[in-house]
C-alpha cells in the first residue's frame, strides 16, 4: 500500500504513514523469516546431497558380512597371539633346561598337549623328561655357567703369585726344563 491510497480512503496522512511502518515493518519481519527458511532449505538440500553421496560409497555393501569378517579376524588374533605367547614361554623354558637346540627339541614335543596357564606352562615337564632320558645327547648341563674357567696346564695346587714365574718366557722355561 501507498499513502495516497489511503489518504483517497480518507485516512488523515498521519495515521496512513504509522499503518505504512507498521506495514513495512511487518513485512521486513516476514521477509527475514523467509530468507531464514530459504537458508535452512538450501542448508538441508546440501545435507541430503552430502549424506546421498555418503550412502552411495556404500551401496551394496553386505553389513553382516563385514561383522562375520570382523569376527573371524578377531578370533584369528586371538589364537596367533596365544599361539606366540605359547611359543615364546616353551622357547624360554627350553632355553634353561639345557636344551642345546631348543628347535629341534621343539619339534620333538607334542604340542597338542601343552598348553599355557597364566604363566605356568602344562605337559611340558613330562616330556622333556623323557626327551632328557631317551635323546640324552640334545641336553647338556641344566645349570648356569658359573663364569669361572680352569687353565690347561695350570698349577692348580699353588697359590697364585707364590714364586711362580713372572713372565711367559720364564713360566715357558720352567715348564720345558721340568
Amino acid at each position: 500500500m501507498k499513502l495516497e491510497e489511503l489518504t483517497k480512503l480518507g485516512i488523515p496522512e498521519e495515521a496512513a504513514k504509522q499503518v505504512i511502518a507498521m506495514n513495512e515493518a511487518e513485512v521486513s519481519a516476514e521477509t527475514k523469516k523467509l530468507a531464514d527458511k530459504d537458508a535452512e532449505l538450501t542448508m538441508a538440500a546440501d545435507k541430503i546431497k552430502e549424506l546421498t553421496e555418503a550412502v552411495k560409497k556404500f551401496d551394496g555393501v553386505d553389513v553382516e558380512k563385514l561383522r562375520t569378517d570382523l569376527a573371524e579376524m578377531s578370533k584369528k588374533y586371538d589364537a596367533d597371539t596365544a599361539a606366540l605367547k605359547l611359543d615364546n614361554a616353551l622357547s624360554k623354558m627350553l632355553s634353561g633346561c639345557g636344551a642345546k637346540d631348543a628347535d629341534i627339541v621343539g619339534k620333538l614335543l607334542d604340542r597338542s598337549i601343552i598348553k599355557l596357564d597364566g604363566d605356568k606352562l602344562i605337559g611340558v615337564s613330562e616330556q622333556l623328561e623323557k626327551l632328557k632320558t631317551d635323546k640324552a645327547f640334545l641336553f647338556g648341563d641344566d645349570k648356569p655357567a658359573t663364569g669361572m674357567t680352569a687353565q690347561l696346564g695350570a698349577q692348580h695346587d699353588k697359590p697364585a703369585g707364590s714364586g711362580g714365574a713372572e713372565t711367559l718366557g720364564a713360566a715357558l722355561a720352567e715348564h720345558y726344563n721340568t
